[in-house]
């Protein structure tokens, strides 16, 4: 690989962008709920999420407008990593369920007329993999090369620099092969050699086994990770500004590279076309949407998504990670203005990975008691914006982050960085479905495997299907409207910099159609000089005022109009 190999694919892509068919396909600018499996609800009383808890909640689900959901791993772990340590990719994880509960999870879905993704982990498997065990016993057996084995340097160490983005070396030394193995997040994640055409034929073998049953599509975890320099070349040091997008804390000693040669790089884009082509067998096809992180997304999606021939759609962090100013957030998406197709994105404010997004990007809000109106702004900013959605389960009630005590925090990436990074569990913990209910009717168990924060029983499912002015019954009017509205599927995006201090302003415009929208991050009223009069309000929430040119914001309000 060389930097020419890398400039020319990202050259190529951008300038092959194409346009959107019409009319779209079904996943081009859809809404899609997240489901995060541990915490969405327990049947069994064992404390733990499971798929016969999906199957009980899918009128929920379906009841928010959502067009389909995505899973996070079932597949069979020693949960290391909370399932992305995948031990078996055919069996189900059996505190979650059977191969039986799956089946009726995808009819039960599609009978309601919703799609179903999963999340799969190409990229890495468990240390406890049968593969690996194999793999790591010796230099003499089948199964060799199925992962990234590196010989030590001269003086004994790793074979260069690279780091986990979960903190320390990227390296473990295996005394069996007396090598190094190659492990980008934990130790206990060994890297596929994807270029071995054996292992991608088992993993795409394992890809066909669940699309098989009637899935419609696949998450796929890191794609930035599935390939490396096949030269094992060090990575240049970085100055501070160059990794925004990366996550782990302000110190994370994974942001001390420029990571040139263990992410992103070219040799993953001919994996991209076997996956895909696996996609395509089917009728319908398949989706997939990879999830792209650790570098400057924005800017790099297109190769992954150019053409019929990668990914459907990818998501970032750079809003997550890179938006602490509404500045921030106009130069990003005036970058993604121009970077991306409508639809081969999906905005994303908060996953199983961040910070619950209110209290990330709304952070005077909160702090002024306008939590519950700071979380409808960003879910309005979500449903209009160029391209589709990802919206984490308690996104639709507005949940803010809580705070976890050092002896709650169960994930390995803040144990490896505490107290710098304070990790995943905040925006992980349990569903609140019933405000009055032990652990508000998430689990009858005595203990569940995250606590149920107590500040959450207010914001609880039940409570707001009582309050008409809650976020959840916004969510539902949102994505009602939305699906009237098909420009917002596939109409480009032009980003109104110019518009008044502390207000987000874009016009999407397709074949004639445009519809404006508009959101005050202030704690006080905002006029806007509006390009044209006679415009008319089609969305709003919040006080609105809309007379000629002139439209005037309350305090976190939003209004679409046209």
């Amino acid at each position: 690989m060389s930097a020419t190999e890398r400039d020319a694919e990202l050259v190529y892509a951008i300038t092959h962008l194409g346009q959107p068919p019409e009319p779209p396909e079904w996943w081009r600018g859809a809404v899609f709920y997240e489901v995060y499996v541990h915490s969405f609800n327990d049947t069994t009383g064992n404390g733990l999420g499971d798929i016969r808890g999906i199957i009980e909640k899918l009128d929920y689900i379906h009841s928010l407008g959502v067009d389909g959901l995505w899973l996070t791993p079932i597949y069979d772990s020693p949960q290391s990593d909370n399932g992305y340590d995948v031990r078996d990719f055919r069996a189900v994880y059996p505190p979650f369920g059977t191969l039986d509960d799956v089946r009726d999870l995808i009819g039960e879905s599609h009978r309601r007329g919703l799609k179903i993704m999963f999340d799969f982990v190409l990229g890495h498997t468990s240390e406890e993999h049968p593969w690996f065990l194999e793999s790591s016993a010796s230099r003499d057996n089948d199964k060799v090369d199925w992962y990234v084995w590196a010989d030590p340097a001269p003086d004994g160490g790793p074979p260069n620099n690279w780091i986990s983005s979960f903190g320390g070396r990227a390296w473990r030394w295996v005394p069996q092969r007396a090598q190094f193995c190659y492990r980008p997040f934990l130790r206990s994640q060994p890297a596929l050699n994807l270029a071995n055409q054996q292992v991608m034929a088992e993993m795409i073998d394992a890809m066909r086994f669940w699309l098989d049953m009637g899935l419609d599509g696949f998450r796929l975890d890191a794609v930035q990770c599935l390939a490396y320099d096949r030269d094992l070349r060090s990575n240049p040091p970085a100055r501070a500004s160059d990794n925004p997008s990366v996550g782990g804390g302000p110190n994370n000693p994974f942001k001390k590279q420029i990571h040139l040669f263990d992410r992103d790089v070219p040799e993953a884009i001919p994996i991209l076309h076997h996956v895909r082509r696996i996609a395509e067998e089917y009728d319908p096809p398949r989706v997939l949407i990879g999830e792209l992180a650790d570098v400057d997304s924005s800017r790099l999606a297109p190769k992954y998504t150019v053409g019929n021939d990668r990914l459907h759609a990818v998501y970032d962090f750079d809003i997550i990670n890179r938006c602490e100013t509404l500045m921030d957030w106009i130069e990003m998406l005036e970058i993604r203005s121009r970077y991306l197709v409508p639809g081969s994105s999906l905005n994303v404010f908060t996953n199983h990975d961040s910070e619950r997004s209110v209290s990330k990007l709304m952070r005077r809000a909160c702090e002024a008691g306008q939590a519950r109106e700071g979380a409808k702004l960003l879910l309005f900013l979500q449903g209009t914006l160029a391209g589709g959605a990802i919206l984490f389960q308690g996104e639709e009630l507005g949940l803010e982050q809580p705070e976890l005590c050092r002896e709650d925090i169960k994930d390995p990436w803040a144990k490896a960085l505490w107290p710098d990074f304070n990790g995943r569990d905040g925006v992980r913990c349990p569903l609140p479905w019933e405000a009055g209910a032990p652990h508000c009717g998430f689990s009858d168990a005595d203990e569940t495997w995250q606590k149920v924060p107590e500040t959450h029983r207010a914001s609880a499912v039940d409570r707001q299907e009582d309050d008409p002015e809650s976020v959840l019954h916004f969510t539902r009017r949102l994505l009602r409207w939305r699906r009237d509205v098909p420009l917002l599927k596939t109409a480009p995006e032009m980003i109104l910099s110019d518009a008044t201090s502390e207000v987000i302003a874009f016009e999407r415009e397709k074949s004639g159609e445009s519809l404006m929208c508009f959101a005050n991050f202030a704690l006080k009223p905002k006029e806007i000089a509006l390009p044209r009069a006679a415009l008319r309000e089609q969305f709003s929430n919040g006080e609105i005022a809309v007379e000629g040119e002139t439209l005037t914001l309350g305090p976190l309000a939003v209004a679409a109009l046209a």
